[in-house]
């Protein structure tokens, strides 16, 4: 069995250790630590926050942590979901006839809210 290595992380820098049993399990080396990991969008998902809503009328706007904002219909919540400006999302993208949009969003509970 292989011996433990200790690899950085390409997000924050930090060294962590990856286990021989890890090293067994995975077919390449993690880019980044367990606590960024932990921190990822699921894959085919982003994360944003609220930068307007209208609770009236159903729409608003998001700002990804990359790229342009992107508009967001009620109809794109994921259940009873109420969304305030400054809340954390995790959304997908869709193509439309008017260009990209939020779809799938769900609200992101922080610790202490």
């Amino acid at each position: 069995m292989a011996a433990d290595r200790y690899l950085t992380c390409a997000a924050c820098g930090v060294r962590f250790v990856w286990t021989a049993l890890e090293q067994a399990q995975a077919e390449r080396a993690p880019d980044r630590c367990p606590a960024c990991r932990l921190l990822l969008p699921a894959n085919g998902r982003r994360r944003g926050v609220v930068k307007f809503y209208n609770a009236a009328r159903g729409w608003g706007f998001i700002t990804p942590t990359e790229g342009p904002e992107l508009f967001f219909h009620r109809s794109g919540l994921v259940g009873p979901t109420v969304l305030r400006e400054g809340d954390l999302v995790e959304f997908a993208v869709e193509q439309t006839a008017r260009g990209a949009q939020a779809t799938e969003i769900t609200r992101l509970e922080i610790e202490g809210e």
